[in-house]
């Protein structure tokens, strides 16, 4: 099997691994006599826990030259640990686990991000980010209805299994790359052999970097703005009777599951530009050239800023990026005016479109303007972190406005920080082109 569809398959198998028992564990948690109030510590807990560690977690990608084995190990560890959760279902042990979960997480997005660079090369990678973008999906709405049918008939203990099986197949998927196909310098955007009158950029500086800072303000408007629509929606429907079951909200979610699908596609017809070679060439052609096109890009891009190529890149990525705000927006709108099931299916097809092209576009645009500064992953580390505080932050402040004003008020905030992300984006964005 050709590289690319070994990194396809392992990000379809893995979705629904990398975060444990996600929404399961809650309903777990409840049935063995956990309060709600326990359950959300640990979720707090372990979010914490993200957000500290997601920084380390992308600094030790760029530096290990071993990432296909730790990749290994914390798909193991997400096993072991969700497989004795069900034997040991204390609180101590619990939130063990959950803490293990969150450390795996933070560190697998940009294993996977650097995997995937350091084995297809600079010039297909923004085509590969899309297309394991929408495997990913695929393997969520996969994961979630295999594990919904199973419940229905043998109970929440078959989520634990399937978690294990569709790990073990990771495993086997993650087994078949072979350990020299992967370039570390690649994985990490270094330059070798290639002088630009300067060396591969400082750690530190990198954090100072405007470009990186920039990024990661627009990915934390982004996500305190999207992570608690989807949440107020249905406490919404279940305080107006309209779904008192759940299952228009299940449904809602398979939905944006379906839609990030097609977001992801779409986005690798637009990334492609008619220049990228073929994602099904041998592994060994595709690594002849893969230090070579990340030298040409750095030439052609990182010393020019208005070349053509570079021109082109960043217009498909600017007019993507504007796609997810407005998207986010309108579906603020419509949230706050619609309260029925049109309207959460409505809004639940807009997130599909915001969430999906979003999950294509932030890797891609880190490797962009980071491309020769060795730490690309430690970046994009950065970006998801400040997006994952946006999420922590989201459903707290959406949530004093529901209570306290109404949901009316609370969507029109949410919709107003998309609004703020979107004018940051369109008076800022050509920060992201280098200019030297």
């Amino acid at each position: 099997m050709n590289p690319s569809n070994l990194l396809a398959w392992l990000n379809f198998f893995v979705s629904d691994v990398r975060d444990g028992l996600a929404p399961f564990l809650g309903v777990f948690l409840l049935q063995n006599g956990f309060g709600e109030a326990q359950v959300g510590l640990i979720a707090t807990i372990s979010s914490i826990i993200a957000l500290t560690l997601g920084v380390p977690c992308g600094i030790w990608v760029d530096k290990t030259t071993r990432k296909k084995e730790f990749i290994a190990l914390f798909i193991a560890l997400i096993m072991l640990f969700c497989s004795l959760n069900y034997f040991f279902p204390s609180f101590i042990f619990t939130l063990l686990a959950q803490g293990l979960v969150a450390i795996s997480g933070v560190f697998l997005a940009p294993a996977f991000a650097a995997l995937t660079l350091g084995i297809i090369g600079a010039k297909n990678y923004p085509l590969q980010c899309a297309r394991n973008e929408a495997y990913k999906h695929a393997g969520t709405l996969f994961g979630a209805t295999l594990s919904f049918v199973f419940a229905l008939y043998f109970g929440i203990v078959s989520v634990f299994v399937i978690t294990a099986v569709l790990g073990a197949i990771s495993l086997m998927i993650l087994a078949l790359i072979k350990r020299e196909s992967i370039n570390d310098f690649t994985a990490r955007g270094e330059i070798v052999g290639v002088s630009h009158g300067k060396e591969a950029q400082n750690l530190w500086a990198l954090f100072a970097d405007r470009r990186v800072v920039f990024l990661s303000v627009i990915m934390f408007c982004f996500h305190l703005s999207n992570a608690a629509m989807l949440p107020l929606l249905s406490q919404r429907a279940q305080k107006l009777g309209i779904d008192s079951s759940g299952a228009f909200a299940a449904a809602t979610i398979i939905i944006a599951q379906g839609v990030m699908i097609i977001a992801s596609l779409v986005c690798l017809r637009l990334l492609g530009g008619g220049e990228s070679r073929n994602l099904g060439e041998s592994n060994a052609d595709l690594q002849k050239d893969s230090q070579t096109n990340l030298s040409n890009q750095v030439i052609d891009s990182a010393q020019d800023s208005h070349n053509p190529r570079a021109k082109r890149a960043f217009k498909v990525y600017f007019w993507l990026f504007f796609a997810c705000f407005f998207a986010l927006i309108i579906r603020g709108i419509i949230a706050a005016n619609f309260a029925g099931i049109g309207g959460m299916v409505f809004t639940q097809i807009l997130d599909g479109i915001g969430a999906g092209v979003s999950g294509v576009i932030v890797p891609v645009i880190v490797a962009f303007m980071l491309r020769g500064s060795g730490h690309i992953n430690a970046g994009l580390a950065l970006v998801l972190t400040c997006g994952g505080l946006g999420v922590a932050l989201s459903g707290g402040i959406g949530g004093y406005f529901a209570q306290f004003y109404g949901y009316l008020y609370a969507y029109l905030f949410l919709g107003a920080v998309a609004g703020l992300g979107l004018l940051l984006w369109l008076v800022g964005a050509k920060i992201l082109v280098r200019e030297n």
